[in-house]
């Protein structure tokens, strides 16, 4: 970290903090920098062992509450950026009014000092703006733009590398321009035309600012820095840079060429994307490292004294010529010379993930039509599994299940080596869609594809596409197999059109207005092609969407009838085979349902939903060694396939053999080692096996990977059994913070306030808050019986008796089979007075096989296990750990 440039004292607000000072886990060690927007300190963050740096803003540029929420708001935008190029930022709070960004501390120096010092050759220069690009690439990608490049906001850390730092500043503060009574907020002098017009900045803005930069990195001084603000502002909007050779020496062309580009005062003719900014810093990276290589024009830029060397550079070139020829032609003979020359090329084992596009623009109406373009091109790409060795491809449902926007957070939870990242811009009829597949080992960019089209023909740009991202990936697809890739599909082009955005609506099927919205987008794809055997596929799935999500099973036959008519369609689309299964599954049609997804798998054998959707309908049936072959089957098809070893550890546990389970959840850990939420998984069944030393050391294990929700959730559920109560309440608040949104840990937090001396008013809050989340859940899902139970006891501890009753009746009446139903209905009874209700359930769930340790620790039962009639009932023994 550094020390900004001075302001007047009168301008500043300095917050001093002395050696010691403790803001809630962060130990203040001394100040190390100060400038225009606050101080900065470095701190020891006493939970993580960690230091940090904690950047305080000015109090007089946050006075109000709107500013500092937006500040809180984008900061947590901000922080989800992941990447070896751009510092982190862990969390934002405030400290007496002051907002701060708790941010990952870099030892280094700034770019600003770099160049003051000359130190840099055109090479270093060159591999500063890729590392620089690729940091901003990503940021952008995420729809996050940084309003403020300049050379002090670019560290070169101790190792080397560029990290940029302040991503989102200028936005979180809600300003784009710098006046002399205002925030600096795009520092004059690195500002771009829009800005110092005051125009809206895009991502555009960030490159020309970046351009600015990088023309101080290469000649040592500012293109348009004058005497005062306003000559510098009108040298901006209107000046044309010094060349770069009249202060550099032997500055290759094409490098003069990007920073052109790059400065241009018009946005439509700069560089639209950092990634195609990237790629041509690539190029003149390969080309310095040719010597009198010229990236604009070869021959006529060389300096050649003598023919001979000219024959021998024209020899060379023949030989390149050839060369190129043959590793177009035999993928095989380009990776053995790129290996021969050391250019990196992808691993040899392929686990991939495709992260959700970025919504360019922020078009609230292009956003399904981006989700479901992300989900359609990983099913499509998920088709040539079965013809590649060691390749697989993360579902688009897992990767929207556990929110992960970042290929760190892909790595972490799903243990890829490769990810696909992008973003899709449409504009009127056309439509843009920028690739990058990116190393998720070290985070580098191995490939870009920017395509642009028309909507008009966005079916058969998504087939080329995935052609050329297999031709990327290294995977050799024979012409046979790329017929898979059009099965089910449409050649009309507004059929397609609508049925990637009834996909994008499906995705938020938790919502019925999505489900709703899918289904009608679904039926007008099938008006343009009546014979679009995925859209029937997916209008069925849609309709059982509904059904589980109302349970009228008045939308049952219409699911079945659509999957029946894509079949009757096309009978070799593996999609159609898995959804219809999954419905007679669903409806009790058991041996129906094998027989479906055993043609999926005919069909595509590596088929990883049919595989676990038929074993576990083998589990129903109590065909239990059908069921372990089926998982086992997988394992022998993808050895590294973590969830294959998953799916089996809870068959074993859910047939009693639990130490059968834990061999298999130690080789997902194994194959995972920095996903924090298998951590959690593995505890959970520690936990609920009354290995409770056990669980606890999994979850520390989760929050030394990285501090998550579950494991801080968790952990306070464990300190509750404890009769922990003042450490549980901790735990919850600490996962209340990274999210709030989870009505049941209010509820848990509730319930531990409730055992705290002095703490009722609180309990009674966080009761209120529980019912009202869970209510509006509720309007979505009236007839969720694990909500109805948790609204019952919320309702029973309020004093509201006569709707605990109602809800804790309803919770019975929808799953009367269900133990933690059962046990849930005794909790409440017993509040309520019904001893012998609650009696009767706690037992009956016991003999289901509820742990016996989590009836023995809950508080609200002690009365209850005191009666004798429940001693008569577990007299063979009260520490029996069902």
């Amino acid at each position: 970290m550094h020390r900004a440039d001075n302001q007047d004292d009168e301008t500043r607000s300095y917050l001093i903090l002395p050696k010691g000072t403790r803001i809630g886990h962060y130990q203040v060690i001394e100040e190390i920098g100060s400038g225009g927007m606050g101080e900065v300190y470095l701190a020891e963050d006493t939970e993580l062992g960690r230091r940090v740096a904690l950047k305080f803003l000015r109090s007089d540029i946050c006075r109000d509450e709107g500013c500092r929420a937006r500040f809180r708001r984008e900061a947590q935008v901000a922080a989800k950026l992941n990447h070896p190029n751009i510092v982190t930022i862990y969390e934002v709070s405030e400290y007496q009014g002051r907002p701060f960004l708790v941010m990952e501390m870099v030892e280094g120096r700034d770019c600003h000092e770099v160049i003051k010092c000359g130190e840099l050759d055109l090479e270093s220069i060159v591999d500063f703006a890729i590392q620089i690009c690729e940091g901003l690439n990503e940021a952008h990608n995420s729809g996050i733009i940084h309003r403020d490049i300049k050379p002090s906001n670019v560290i070169l850390d101790s190792k080397g590398r560029c990290r940029l730092l302040d991503f989102g500043l200028a936005a979180m503060l809600g300003s784009e321009r710098q006046t002399p009574q205002g925030v600096a907020i795009g520092t004059v002098g690195y500002m771009s035309p829009e800005q110092v017009n005051g125009r809206q900045a895009d991502n555009r803005s960030d490159i020309f600012s970046l351009g600015i930069v990088l023309y101080e990195m290469i000649t040592g001084r500012q293109p348009f820095l004058k005497e005062t603000v306003k000559e510098t502002f009108s040298a901006i909007a209107q000046s044309i840079p010094e060349p770069l050779a009249r202060y550099k020496v032997n500055v290759p062309t094409g490098l003069q060429k990007i920073i052109d580009k790059a400065l241009d005062k018009n946005p439509e003719m700069r560089y639209q994307h950092v990634g195609d900014m990237l790629t041509d810093f690539k190029r003149i990276k390969r080309e310095l490292a040719i010597p009198g290589f010229d990236s604009t024009d070869f021959y006529a830029a060389m300096k050649l004294p003598r023919r001979r060397l000219w024959i021998g550079l024209s020899a060379l070139a023949a030989i390149l010529i050839i060369m190129s020829a043959i590793l177009i032609a035999v993928p095989s003979a380009r990776r053995a010379v790129f290996r021969t020359f050391g250019i990196k090329t992808v691993p040899a084992r392929k686990y991939l993930a495709v992260l959700p596009f970025t919504n360019i623009g922020h078009n609230d109406a292009n956003q399904a039509f981006c989700d479901g373009l992300m989900e359609t091109m990983t099913s499509k790409i998920t088709q040539l599994e079965q013809f590649q060795d060691s390749f697989w491809v993360i579902p688009a449902s897992e990767v929207r299940e556990r929110s992960i926007t970042s290929v760190n957070q892909a790595k972490r939870a799903f243990g890829i080596t490769l990810a696909i990242t992008g973003g899709v811009q449409l504009t009127g009829s056309d439509v843009r869609m920028t690739l990058n597949l990116i190393d998720a080992i070290n985070g580098r960019q191995l490939n870009s594809i920017v395509i642009d089209a028309p909507l008009s023909n966005v079916a058969a740009l998504q087939d080329s596409t995935v052609l050329e991202l297999a031709e990327v990936l290294e995977l050799q697809v024979m012409p046979e197999e790329r017929h898979i890739l059009a099965l089910g599909g449409t050649t009309d082009p507004e059929a397609y059109e609508l049925y990637i955005k009834a996909c994008g609506y499906l995705q938020q099927s938790c919502d019925v207005e999505n489900i709703d919205t899918s289904i009608f987008l679904f039926k007008l794809a099938l008006e343009k092609d009546s014979a679009y055997a995925m859209a029937y596929a997916d209008l069925g799935r849609a309709y059982w969407e509904k059904y589980q999500i109302s349970n009228d099973p008045g939308w049952i036959e219409f699911a079945l009838d659509n999957c029946r008519h894509s079949i009757a369609v096309s009978n070799r689309v593996v999609a159609s085979h898995v959804i219809l299964g999954s419905i007679y599954k669903g409806t009790g049609k058991y041996e129906d349902a094998i027989d479906e997804f055993k043609l999926a798998i005919d069909i595509d054998p590596s088929s990883h939903k049919a595989y676990r959707e038929l074993a576990d309908t083998y589990v129903i049936l109590n065909r239990i060694e059908e069921a372990r072959a089926t998982y086992e089957e997988v394992i022998k098809l993808k050895p590294d396939y973590w969830t294959a070893y998953y799916d089996l550890g809870l068959f074993y546990l859910y047939i009693g053999r639990p130490d059968d389970a834990f061999e298999q959840m130690e080789m997902v850990m194994k194959l995972l080692p920095e996903s924090d939420s298998d951590y959690n998984n593995v505890g959970a069944l520690y936990f609920y096996n009354g290995r409770w030393d056990d669980a606890r050391s999994m979850w520390e294990k989760s929050l030394m990977i990285e501090p998550n929700y579950g494991a801080y959730s968790n952990l306070g559920s464990l300190h509750f059994m404890e009769h922990r109560f003042n450490e549980a309440a901790v735990m919850y608040e600490k996962a209340i913070g990274l999210d709030s949104t989870d009505y049941q840990v209010w509820a848990n937090l509730a319930s531990v306030y409730d055992q705290i001396p002095g703490k009722a008013a609180d309990a009674e809050a966080a009761y209120r808050k529980a019912i009202g989340m869970a209510e509006e859940l509720r309007k979505v899902n009236p007839r969720d019986p694990e909500l109805l139970a948790n609204l019952a006891e919320c309702s029973a501890v309020t004093g509201d008796s006569a709707r605990a009753l109602s809800l804790i009746e309803q919770s019975l009446e929808l799953a009367p089979e269900n133990i933690i139903i059962m046990a849930r209905a005794g909790v409440v009874y017993e509040k309520l007075g019904f001893r012998d209700k609650a009696l009767n359930l706690i037992m009956k769930a016991l003999d289901g096989g509820y742990p016996f340790t989590f009836v023995k620790c809950l508080p609200e039962l002690q009365g209850l296990l005191a009666d004798s009639r429940f001693e008569n009932h577990s007299g063979k023994g009260s520490n029996n750990p069902r």
